[in-house]
């Protein structure tokens, strides 16, 4: 049966990137956010919280109901989960005058689908090819940060097409449909499978590992967490602020800036599999240390030059650093705390991100006035808080769970 298993494996690989590729809708949020401005007359600010409320549900969604998700297995959670994101989007499509209408349907009912489908579909292609977690963790992240390049388009696409609520129902059955179905390619392996497979200690641990309630009991939770929080903030700042950090600091245009922010997205995603890969060989927690280094030059030379060339490399740069902190948390949880209770782990860390998105663009919009540029002071911090991060990884040991730590 693992044979079997190890042979098909490809394609349920395919099928859970597919679905990571839908759930990465959220990064799109910016394209979506003034066509309901303009359509319902909305003030911004009020808008603008549609995008906390669904980073905070998608991402207290794993760690709120674990036990529920643990006990509904990753195929029924991540099909739930996609027919929620569907219906939410769908019922998008239909809102009338109010704005919580909007909070309701596309903030809580798209987060908690997303809660439930993604984080079941990061630590089911780890599963898959356990002795390559680095690699199969940086597919599935570059997945979905390549959600934004997609779905940006198309469903603009379909705004001015069409009408903005046109375009979410038709959306909205799309995901409903691709995700369901997917699901259904999302087979657990047998545990036999991974000492078939092969590939080094964290295959080798099966049947080991601490549960949700074990692993926050452990001070190395809290200090994983705290790395990896510190490590997102500075990407957070230049995905969610790029137009305007390019507007208002290096006097590029509108048009141009929004081609730059495609750029960024695309190097997010390159930055998930390019050192998601490294980590394999060079090992989690260098790899690590190497992220929190480069991200910690790049944010400080941003503050120090306004020159554009030299802000966008170092923008890009940035931001394949927040996808390859992206990438290397499901296989250091993994790592950690053994492969067995990878789902239910590595749904709880998935806060980080969560609270790297309301720490990241609260720090660069207070903070956007001073300084002797717009963003400067931002970005200066931005870079300690980096650099604590970095510290911090040199108190913590990242080695395979059935190595005693």
């Amino acid at each position: 049966m693992a044979e079997s298993f190890k042979r098909k494996r490809i394609i349920y690989l395919i099928a859970s990137l597919i679905i990571c590729l839908f759930a990465g809708i959220g990064y799109a949020w910016s394209v979506f956010q003034n066509p309901f401005i303009r359509h319902y007359g909305w003030n911004d600010s009020a808008v603008a919280l549609t995008y906390t409320i669904t980073v905070l549900c998608s991402t207290l969604t794993s760690l709120l109901l674990g036990s529920v998700i643990r006990k509904l297995g990753i195929q029924k959670s991540v099909l739930i989960g996609g027919i929620m994101l569907g219906l939410g989007l769908f019922l998008t499509g239909f809102m009338k005058h109010s704005i919580w209408e909007l909070y309701l349907f596309y903030g809580f009912l798209t987060g908690v689908g997303t809660g439930l489908v993604y984080p079941q579909a990061m630590s089911y292609v780890v599963k898959l090819f356990p002795e390559k977690p680095g690699v199969a963790s940086g597919l599935g992240t570059a997945a979905y940060g390549a959600g934004s390049m997609l779905w940006a388009p198309v469903v603009s696409a379909l705004i001015h097409g069409l009408s903005l609520q046109m375009a979410f129902r038709i959306i909205g059955v799309i995901f409903l449909l691709v995700i369901a179905v997917g699901s259904f390619f999302m087979k657990n392996p047998p545990d036999e499978s991974r000492i078939l497979m092969g590939g080094g200690d964290t295959a080798t641990s099966v049947g080991n590992g601490m549960n949700r309630a074990q692993m926050v009991k452990t001070g190395r939770f809290y200090l994983l967490a705290a790395i990896f929080s510190l490590a997102l903030i500075a990407g957070v700042i230049v995905i969610s602020q790029a137009s305007s950090i390019l507007q208002s600091r290096t006097g590029i245009g509108e048009t141009a800036a929004a081609v730059l922010v495609s750029v960024f997205a695309a190097a997010n995603m390159a930055g998930r599999f390019i050192w998601g890969s490294i980590s394999d060989k060079a090992g989690r927690s260098a790899t690590l240390k190497y992220v929190l280094i480069v991200c910690t030059v790049s944010m400080a030379l941003m503050a120090l030059f306004t020159h554009p060339v030299l802000s966008c490399i170092f923008m890009a740069i940035t931001a394949s650093c927040y996808g390859g902190t992206a990438a290397l948390i499901t296989p250091i949880v993994s790592d950690v705390y053994g492969p067995k209770y990878i789902t239910e782990n590595y749904g709880v860390m998935y806060m980080v991100f969560g609270i790297a998105s309301l720490i990241g663009p609260l720090l660069a919009t207070s903070l956007k006035d001073l300084g002797s540029a717009p963003y400067t002071v931002a970005f200066i911090i931005a870079a300690i808080l980096t650099a604590i991060g970095l510290i911090l990884t040199f108190f913590v040991k990242i080695r395979p769970y059935n190595s005693k730590l």
